[in-house]
């Protein structure tokens, strides 16, 4: 476990910030169970691994972590009530001894069997894991815009960014912000369209014009185009 503290003055109780990362590998852990005792407070990790817990008083608190093929992880920490608090929390995985297996290894993950039916298909335009593990390091609005003819992005001040397209029924000033889904649920829309997720977690990516997009991805405000991201297994 490391600690990060930070003396960001706050006006309502210390904003503790905790980030769950794999303790081997470095990997942020997403849908990590924190905990904040005795406040009674739960979050879930996003796939930065982040979860934030705001107005907290004065005190000493014990931070729990859980998830499912890792350690339970507790520590404690001393809250002023006026600061921010960034703590980080590396869960060790639980190693099991299984008994010997024999892998089919032409049978995907259900993410990527679902990903090589529609390649198949040909409808799409696609990039595989192993073209996105060749471009390690490359910003992913790079890869996008390099590889998928008709995705532009505009650049946001924080990082992210937002894909588009020329076209499309929703364009607005030459921007038709095409729909982003990340593991098949839709992480953009009307209000938010940036997209902030990095290449390392990606194992696949489907983009679909909008007369080829595939049935169940037929949303309102697609018709600028459909951005598959999928997780990498």
């Amino acid at each position: 476990m490391r600690l990060y503290a930070s003396g960001t003055a706050q006006a309502q109780g210390t904003i503790l910030h905790a980030t769950v990362a794999d303790a081997r590998t470095g990997v942020y852990i997403l849908d990590a169970e924190v905990t904040i005792d005795p406040a009674g407070m739960k979050g879930i990790t996003d796939y930065f691994g982040d979860a934030r817990f705001p107005g907290l008083r004065k005190g000493r608190y014990t931070i729990h972590a859980r998830r499912i093929g890792f350690e339970p992880l507790a520590t404690d920490v001393q809250l002023s009530g006026r600061d921010s608090l960034e703590v980080t929390l590396l869960m060790a995985p639980i190693t099991y001894e299984l008994a010997p297996v024999t892998v089919d290894a032409t049978v995907p993950s259900p993410f990527l069997k679902e990903f090589e039916e529609r390649r198949r298909q040909d409808k799409g335009q696609y990039i595989t894991d192993s073209e996105l593990r060749a471009a390690l390091g490359s910003p992913l609005e790079n890869i996008l815009t390099s590889r998928l003819q008709g995705v532009r992005v505009k650049l946001d001040p924080s990082g992210a960014f937002t894909p588009y397209s020329a076209r499309g029924p929703n364009n607005f000033k030459g921007l038709c912000y095409i729909s982003v889904y990340w593991n098949g649920v839709r992480i953009t829309n009307a209000r938010n369209a940036t997209v902030d997720i990095p290449t390392a977690f990606i194992g696949g990516i489907e983009f679909y014009n909008p007369g080829t997009i595939p049935a169940q991805y037929q949303e309102l405000g697609s018709g600028c185009g459909v951005l598959l991201l999928w997780p990498r297994p």
